[in-house]
């Protein structure tokens, strides 16, 4: 009896540990399908932003495409060896394969590309095609004015999955329901079983004529695991996403390879544990008799008592064995418990041990709640004359869930599996948490349900964000345009400035002479000394200084008059009307001022407003030499060549790190009472803006008369 009892035992632990292999080979599965269905649909919507795809689409230029290019190198350089790549026109004829010179084909033999024609989306499928069960992504391909073109399609295979479960000492063979034979025109490796297609290349033979020989439905409709020759058969089944079954990925493997080191030693364990205990019982017989027929009973009670200790010690051991366990197990008799492990009190802190919980529960099954929403969910009452644990012995094919509440008032959720021993008819109950599933099935049902509101928010959010942006930008651009009437206004207001400190030094001159003579004349008139002769000198000079002020406002108003449209002018004297403005300022200073030029030519524009741009790069010209105090290396040179305007200056520079901010506004080296920054600035909206030019500036060194200078170099291009 013992014996069966361990078989038993070591049975049931291999069963539990088999059903975890399928389930979690099923859910590897399900992960690199995953995985290979989001790698591939990144790859689409890659290749689908290529601007080039449009174009070719649009004037039918198919003969460009070069997808096998790309098919290479990511056989090269990637785990990607075989990716198709596949251009489906809007009437759903296939123009373009990567893999294959056939063409103008129509798929619409394929529910996938119906559903994209139809939804014009992107799209993900796994599908039977004309070469092969594989996995698909569809982006749609849009000109400019969104007129549906067709779309990009990538396709994967799944001889990379089988090679990630080899990796993993799980073989497989991947078989297509011989119902799509029909459909395969150009299988891709060539390879069949009996009718079924055979889509992995890399399939080995063993595995092959292990079900070869065999009715293969049985091996394709598993819904368990099944053993064979030393194998662990799991069958994980492939549908579309209408349900429609494709086929199956049959897994083999090795038990050899399945770890049952721990069933092992548990049943090393137990074996020893009964040995023992056999032993045990046979010595305390034998202690029992010579206990009666010897006058050492003193002794011989001490050793009972002793092997009563060792017999109590194994029996702790075979509870740490339950204790290990991270499931909560109870044992009973059917009508109380009778053992448990710890796992049980870890869940039901308010009592610390089995006698505490018999006296406050008194069954596991008081705690179960009703939970109408689902049959599956097992409550204390009676089944058609069965408790709740006969009737899940009874129904051991299905599975069963209960709910109970921990001591923080939380439901949990578990599964619950009943079995019995054959040796003493206990009932061993297993309870397994697996609330983080029924939360992931919940939120999954809730999205499920709440699908077009959560997306309607989401929409009416967007919306929102979108009118609240709009209406950023437009404040945004207000400012900006404020800010630019405040620059412009005030740079006409140093302009004006800087037109009354030039009319000032060239009035200066002409009005001292005017005054130098009237006061000789005055003089010589009070001392009787004034001829004729004298006046009439005196006088002259007068009118001649007055007519130069009056020359000098003529020519300022010339200089500045309104301009209400481009006009054609001549770059050379628009160039000297702006040193004749600054001729007395370039006299004052002592600045030795250089005009040379290969050849005229006729630009368009505003006039007034180019030599105003002039002026102003000659003036920051003139305030940087008026820092250099040796008066002889006071030098500004103008040249015209190749339609294109030089000046430069003996200035010595501006610092590198200045260069790049030369032209922002508000940006200046001088000091506050000599400017605001806005002069070159303003030179810079003008001719890049207005007049589309381009102005540059650098730092130089230049030779003239012999003499090396360095300073800064504006070049305006008129090209």
């Amino acid at each position: 009896m013992t014996i069966l009892y361990i078989k038993k035992e070591k049975d049931d632990l291999l069963a539990s540990t088999y059903q975890n292999s399928h389930k979690s080979t099923k859910k590897f599965i399900s992960s690199l399908i995953e995985d290979k269905q989001n790698a591939t649909i990144t790859i689409a919507v890659a290749l689908a932003k290529d601007d080039r795809l449009y174009n070719y689409m649009k004037n039918k230029d198919y003969d460009h495409f070069e997808y096998n290019k790309i098919s290479n190198q990511m056989r090269k350089y990637t785990r990607f060896e075989n990716v198709w790549i596949q251009i489906v026109n809007n009437k759903g004829q296939s123009i373009y394969r990567s893999w294959d010179t056939l063409k103008h084909d129509d798929l619409h033999f394929r529910k996938d590309v119906k559903q994209t024609l139809k939804s014009k989306d992107i799209t993900r499928s796994i599908s039977v095609g004309k070469y092969d069960l594989s996995i698909k992504a569809r982006c749609p391909i849009f000109d400019l004015d969104n007129s549906f073109l067709g779309f990009i399609e990538v396709i994967t295979h799944f001889n990379s999955i089988a090679q990630k479960l080899k990796e993993h000492k799980i073989h497989s063979i991947i078989i297509v329901d011989k119902k799509f034979n029909k459909r395969i025109k150009y299988p891709f490796s060539k390879r069949f079983i009996n009718d079924y297609y055979l889509v992995n290349k890399n399939a080995q033979n063993k595995y092959i004529n292990i079900i070869k020989n065999k009715n293969i439905e049985e091996f394709l409709h598993l819904k368990k695991y099944k053993i064979i020759d030393n194998k662990l058969l799991i069958s994980y089944k492939l549908k579309d996403r209408d349900n429609e079954y494709l086929g199956s990925i049959l897994t083999f493997i090795e038990l050899k390879d399945i770890d049952t080191k721990k069933i092992n030693l548990y049943h090393k364990q137990t074996i020893i544990l009964a040995t023992v205990i056999l032993l045990i019982i046979l010595i305390l017989f034998i202690l029992y008799v010579y206990y009666l027929n010897s006058s050492h009973s003193k002794r011989l009670n001490r050793k009972l008592k002793n092997h009563i200790k060792q017999l109590r010690i194994q029996e702790g051991k075979k509870q740490s064995i339950l204790d290990s366990q991270s499931n909560i197990i109870v044992i009973t008799n059917g009508e109380e418990i009778i053992n448990a492990n710890i796992q049980l009190f870890e869940f039901y802190k308010n009592v610390r041990n089995l006698k505490e919980f018999k006296e406050k529960y008194y069954c596991i099954c008081n705690t179960f709640l009703d939970i109408d929403t689902d049959n599956s969910y097992i409550k204390n009452i009676d089944y058609d004359g069965k408790n709740w644990a006969e009737y899940i012995l009874f129904n051991s094919h299905k599975h069963f869930k209960v709910a109970i509440k921990n001591h923080k008032n939380v439901i949990r959720h578990f599964s619950i599996n009943v079995s019995k021993r054959k040796v003493d008819n206990y009932l061993i109950v297993t309870l397994t948490d697996i609330t983080h599933i029924m939360e992931q099935k919940e939120e999954l049902k809730y999205l499920n349900n709440n699908l077009e509101k959560i997306i309607e928010n989401k929409t009416k959010e967007l919306k929102e964000l979108n009118e609240s942006l709009e209406d950023k930008i437009k404040d945004e651009i207000y400012k900006s345009k404020e800010k630019d009437r405040l620059i412009f206004q005030q740079s006409k207001i140093t302009a004006i400035a800087d037109t009354l400190k030039n009319i000032a030094h060239q009035w200066r001159q002409p009005l001292s002479s005017i005054s130098t003579a009237t006061s000789g004349m005055q003089l010589q008139k009070e001392m009787n000394v004034l001829d004729d002769e004298e006046f009439e000198r005196t006088c002259n000079t007068i009118i001649q200084n007055t007519r130069k002020l009056s020359k000098t406002i003529d020519n300022f108003t010339n200089y500045f008059i309104e301009e209400k449209c481009h006009t054609n002018f001549s770059i050379l004297e628009a160039t000297n009307n702006s040193i004749k403005f600054l001729e007395s300022i370039f006299h004052e200073n002592e600045i030795e001022v250089v005009f040379n030029y290969d050849q005229d030519f006729i630009i368009n524009g505003f006039k007034v407003e180019f030599q105003q741009c002039i002026t102003n790069l000659l003036d920051n010209s003139i305030f940087a030499l008026s820092k250099i105090k040796d008066k002889n290396k006071r030098v500004i040179l103008l040249n015209i060549k190749n339609k294109k305007l030089h000046i430069k200056d003996s200035g010595n520079g501006i610092e590198e790190k200045n260069l790049s901010k030369i032209f922002e506004p508000y940006f200046t080296t001088k000091h506050q009472s000599y400017g605001i920054g806005l002069g070159l600035y303003m030179v810079h909206e003008l001719l890049t803006k207005h007049m589309h030019y381009k102005i540059d500036i650098k730092n130089c060194e230049f030779s003239y008369k012999n003499d090396t200078y360095k300073g800064a170099e504006i070049i305006i291009d008129f090209n």
